[in-house]
């Protein structure tokens, strides 16, 4: 006499697919580039002599 085998063993379901992965999310935007360092302001003009009586 031949096993009986129960259809739930012998047809297994399917493994569900894996989900898509998701969409890398888009790069960060380049940050902006620094701005040029402000120029170094003028040195102070020296103080005259005081002029001698």
């Amino acid at each position: 006499t031949q096993p009986v085998t129960s259809p739930a063993a012998t047809a297994a379901p399917a493994p569900a697919p894996a989900p898509a992965p998701a969409p890398a999310p888009a790069p960060a935007p380049a940050p902006a580039p620094a701005p040029a360092p402000a120029p170094a302001p003028a040195p102070a003009p020296a103080p005259t002599p005081a002029t001698q009586p």
